[in-house]
């Protein structure tokens, strides 16, 4: 296996950040929503260390493509695929939303 030399987060991706981020700052609490928006950066980063400890999701919608999900604090779960050496975060979602 090829080494991990670089982590892409898709558009859609770096969209569901700020998303998550906005609605925590709604709700009251802006330092929170920065901190919480820099912890899930860093874990999309840390899935290039071992990419392939999470398997390909049991979501269907997501399956079909080979990708696999990572659950992140038990609220999110990162979709991601590797290809070639670089790993690509397409999006993350609240697990409410993929039930």
């Amino acid at each position: 296996m090829e080494k991990i030399t670089e982590v892409i987060f898709r558009e859609k991706a770096k969209h569901s950040i700020k998303e998550i981020a906005l609605h925590i700052e709604e709700s009251g609490y802006p330092e929170t929503a920065e901190k919480f928006s820099q912890r899930l950066v860093e874990f999309g980063h840390s899935l290039a260390i071992f990419p392939n400890k999470y398997t390909v999701c049991r979501f269907l919608r997501f399956a079909r493509y080979n990708l696999r999900c990572a659950v992140f604090e038990s609220n999110y779960i990162f979709v991601y695929k590797l290809v070639k050496n670089e790993l690509l975060i397409y999006t993350i979602a609240h697990t409410k939303r993929l039930k």
